[in-house]
């Protein structure tokens, strides 16, 4: 027995709104000052990793385990965001965000100054006894491109 057209085109947009959601992801990324990534541990760079994904996931109202980051040298070279053309900086936090719906959305809360206020706010608290402040922890900058299998 044929399948009914319906039931048909009911299974194609349920496959096509499993892609979209498996698809519904973001780099998001942040150029920062006044850190000395060549200090850093490796335990330090994982706590800078989970310091600014759970301000990430706190401003944004995601789940902690949709938002992931890690930090590099700030001339890092990300397949997703080639270092040239950006301005210097002491480090590069990649974040790859799940779920991100909305790129547009998700860049004005990365450029918003409650974010960036509470990342530098979490680092300094995090590190300021330690000597991988190089100074005032500041962004210089963000982006937010979704990202592509």
């Amino acid at each position: 027995m044929a399948a009914r057209p319906g039931i048909a085109v009911q299974a194609l947009l349920l496959a096509a709104a499993m892609v979209q959601v498996v698809c519904q992801s973001c780099h998001a990324d942040l150029l920062m000052k006044g850190i000395n990534y060549a200090a850093l541990s490796q335990q330090q760079q994982q706590a800078v990793g989970q310091t600014v994904s759970a301000q990430i996931a706190a401003e944004t109202g995601m789940a902690a385990q949709d938002v992931m980051c890690k930090i590099f040298a700030g001339n890092y070279n990300a397949p997703w965001s080639p270092s040239s053309g950006r301005p210097p900086a002491d480090a590069f936090v990649a974040s790859l965000i799940n779920k991100c719906t909305s790129p547009e959305m998700m860049l004005g809360v990365f450029r918003g100054p409650q974010l960036q206020s509470k990342i530098v706010a979490a680092l300094e608290t995090t590190f300021g006894n330690l000597n991988v402040l190089s100074g005032t922890p500041a962004i210089i900058g963000a982006s937010v491109i979704p990202e592509t299998p």
